[in-house]
């Protein structure tokens, strides 16, 4: 690379000329022996220098260390643990290959779960890889990433069948969650079941509960980064599955040895034949299908290039024969048709092993479609979100203590909230809700700082600006009343070249680690984050048409901050870990909706919203094991999440009478197990047992009558509890070990979801009955569900 300013170029020799007398920097990869796959968090010890540190996501680690000879040791679990002398004496760059265990006794882990909560500066993160998360029991054999998060403290969902996850007291929109740099706005198939990354293509996933980085922003409660796998650029591969709900297939494809490769990653589901046969009669002919496809060129020209392109595909196709109302017009037979077109492009150069650059450009949509052919009144209701993004982000580690990392990013919104009936002929009249355009920029520095063997700290700042853009019509309403149809002032018209509004600002981070020794560390972690969009629903679990909606003049901006204390120790020899975690949030402009809300296709939302703030807060304890035949972990939460919501005018608008409530996801109380253990080369045995508090719902106080029909009365939100949950899953996986250094592999495995079969209740309802209320429940998975699968590969 060619610097023309001299400007420039003596920034730049600045940044790299640094000397450290005889120091010299020890940098490397760790790869998985087959795969050729990075390991991120694998653990490297140098000699007695008690120089423990650990690889990025990427597998990378450099480090800068006196010239001499050391014992290089590292160790990952569930592969062998590498030992190798070396000799310093000037600047290395090594390549690592650790060999996988999953076939042998000597040292077996299933666990992918880890905060390394000694070694990294980092509190409230999760890692798990997905060889871990493939061994734990899947429902219908669908490996499923967010069923696996689930298993972790602070991660709950609202109940099978719920649309994503509540983290640490946030709604399922307060999580940013991207696969490759691309965002996902809907991570969940057939209406929650199951989540949409196809696992085979996924090397592994970081979860930001707190302490998050300053390179992210946007949500108020957690940052879910999945990575897609890199192709193996050697071998050519095979794997995949077969499964009563999907099948599957994986192909990593070498293009030019050691330097262009491409993956390929595809699941297809085709369902209906289930509802035939078991289902029902009055659901025979329910649709129910899903596709998923997963692309990646990964390209090395040489030392110092990474060049890769990435894109994810999914699209749901559902058809219901059951009532549908829109626009007060019922439909008997809908179809529901969303998805996600994600494309990435990343190129990273590294000028040296202290300065490298990223540079990422995003193109995503995600589209939704309701639809009915209904001869006498068809309709058709699309809305869309179109993301577009570019980010370069810097690093640089002066020297072994320091390492800096810096940015800019801009994103823009177009959010189609509702279009009806824009192309279609139908006595049901059009109805268009105005785009929706908006732009986030933003400007991020953090350091991470090794002050001496005890003190390190991370600081971050990171400085944000949202700007909702016309042309659109911003309607005024009177200051003495309620928003309301009735109480609308005027409507001004903004054009497309100026603001509508505009909310930002600063989004400090802060995390700071002392160390009592090599096995137990104290961690305090502060971060202000704050969030743009939001997600519009009255559902208890919003459905994949639920409308997104930018913060605007009437509707502000989220703020959240929140605060993390956590005590990490690790005992004999790293085999258990042991994590405790306090936190607290406070956030800000949540909203709330007024009773009977109309949120679909009202263009003026605001009418339909109240503002409030929250609070959450928790204890969050897990011991893990991570070595030996058997591992696993135990996890408690203790977690409270409550909501106050006042309005602009709380004499009139205020929930509750004022006082604070539970939220829709409040659990106070949950347990999880999860036990695996190999008792023989061939037979892989795990468990997962799960315990939580029932959830909140509106529960009526009594009934009124009104001539012949009686309607039950309601007077405060969330004021009673479902009944507890818990369940218990079983797996079983049979491997051949004669076929281990066969090209051609293949295992079996056999699922229980919910051995014992309990009735947990996803929701209640009440209906009414001659001697009053009748309470009714529904249970999605009431009963013992078994699944046998079949997995491949094929190198």
């Amino acid at each position: 690379m060619i610097f023309r300013n001299s400007t420039v170029s003596l920034l730049f020799s600045l940044f790299v000329s640094v000397s450290f007398g005889q120091n010299f920097r020890l940098a490397g990869k760790i790869l998985d022996a087959d795969s050729k796959q990075p390991l991120p968090g694998a653990a490297i010890s140098i000699g007695n220098l008690k120089k423990a540190i650990l690889t990025d996501i990427n597998g990378d680690f450099s480090v800068r260390v006196p010239k001499g000879e050391y014992p290089l040791d590292v160790t990952y679990v569930s592969y062998r643990p590498y030992r190798q002398k070396i000799t310093v004496n000037e600047n290395l760059s090594l390549i690592i290959e650790l060999q996988s265990l999953d076939n042998e006794l000597e040292e077996v882990t299933i666990s992918g779960a880890s905060n390394a909560g000694t070694k990294n500066l980092a509190i409230g993160l999760n890692t798990l890889s997905i060889k871990g998360i493939k061994k734990m029991p899947a429902i219908m054999g669908e490996i499923d990433i967010l069923r696996s998060l689930q298993t972790l403290p602070g991660v709950s969902s609202m109940g099978e069948g719920a649309n994503g996850v509540n983290v640490r007291g946030g709604n399922v929109d307060q999580n940013l969650i991207y696969i490759d740099d691309t965002p996902i706005f809907n991570p969940t198939h057939m209406f929650g079941l199951f989540s949409v990354f196809p696992a085979d293509a996924i090397r592994g996933i970081e979860l930001y509960k707190g302490g998050i980085p300053a390179r992210y922003g946007g949500r108020t409660a957690s940052v879910m980064n999945v990575n897609m796998a890199e192709p193996n650029l050697e071998t050519f591969k095979i794997n995949g599955g077969i499964g009563p709900i999907s099948n599957r297939v994986t192909a990593e494809i070498p293009i030019i040895k050691d330097k262009l490769g491409f993956l390929t990653s595809a699941r297809i589901s085709y369902n209906d034949f289930w509802l035939k046969l078991f289902g029902n009669p009055s659901i025979s002919g329910t649709k129910a299908n899903f596709v998923d496809f997963a692309n990646k060129i990964y390209y090395k020209p040489n030392s110092k290039t990474v060049i890769s392109v990435s894109n994810y595909i999914s699209n749901d196709n559902y058809g219901v024969d059951s009532l549908f109302s829109i626009e007060n017009v019922i439909a008997r037979k809908t179809n529901f048709r969303y998805g996600h077109r994600n494309f990435s492009a990343k190129a990273s150069y590294f000028f040296s092993t202290k300065f490298s650059v990223n540079l990422v450009g995003v193109y995503s949509d995600f589209l939704a479609n309701t639809f009915s052919k209904d001869s006498a009144n068809p309709f058709e209701l699309k809305s869309s979100v179109r993301y577009r993004s570019a980010k370069v982000n810097f690093d640089y580690s002066p020297n072994q203590k320091n390492k800096i990392n810096f940015g800019v990013s801009g994103i823009r919104y177009k959010i189609n909230p509702g279009e009806l009936n824009k192309d279609i002929i139908s006595s049901i009249s059009p109805v268009l809700i105005p785009l929706e355009t908006s732009y986030e920029l933003a400007a991020y520095v953090s350091d991470e700082i090794e002050f001496s063997k005890r003190w390190g700290a991370e600081l971050g700042l990171r400085y944000v600006s949202f700007i909702n853009m016309g042309p659109g019509n911003v309607t005024e309403y009177l200051a003495t009343e309620p928003k309301s149809i009735s109480s609308i002032r005027s409507v001004v018209n903004i054009p497309g070249n100026k603001a509508e509004s505009n909310y930002g600002g600063l989004e400090p981070r802060l995390a700071i680690k002392y160390s009592f020794g090599e096995d137990d560390a104290l961690k305090i972690g502060y971060n202000r984050s704050q969030q743009f969009i939001q997600l519009v629903s009255n559902n208890t679990t919003p459905l994949p048409t639920a409308r997104w909606k930018t913060s605007d003049r009437h509707i502000p901006a989220q703020v959240s901050d929140f605060i993390t204390l956590g005590y990490f120790k690790n005992f004999r020899k790293s085999i258990y870990e042991f994590s405790a975690e306090i936190y607290g949030r406070k956030t800000a402009n949540i909203l709330d909706y007024v009773s009977g809300a109309n949120l679909q296709l009202n263009p003026n939302l605001e009418t339909q919203l109240l503002v409030g703030k929250s609070r959450a807060y928790g204890l969050e304890l897990m011991m893990t094991k991570k070595k030996g035949e058997t591992t696993g972990w135990l996890a408690y939460t203790y977690a409270r999440a409550m909501q106050q919501v006042l309005g602009s005018f709380p004499e009139i608008q205020q929930l509750n009478d004022g006082k604070w409530f539970s939220t829709d996801y409040d659990k106070p109380h949950t347990v999880n197990a999860v036990i695996n253990t190999q008792v023989a080369k061939r037979h892989t045995f795990s468990w997962n047992f799960a315990y939580s508090t029932g959830r909140p719902f509106n529960a009526p106080v009594g009934i009124y009558q009104v001539g012949i029909r009686k309607y039950p009365i309601y007077t405060e939100r969330n004021n009673d509890r479902i009944s507890d949950y818990h369940r218990l899953d079983f797996s079983w996986t049979i491997e051949n070990p004669s076929m281990k250094d066969h090209r051609y592999q293949g295992s079996w495995n056999f699922t229980v979801y919910n051995l014992y079969g309990r009735k947990n209740a996803y929701s209640y309802f009440f209906k009414t009955a001659a001697y009053g209320l009748v309470l009714n429940k529904l249970s999605v998975f009431a009963s013992p569900f078994l699944s046998l699968s079949y997995n491949f590969k094929i190198k």
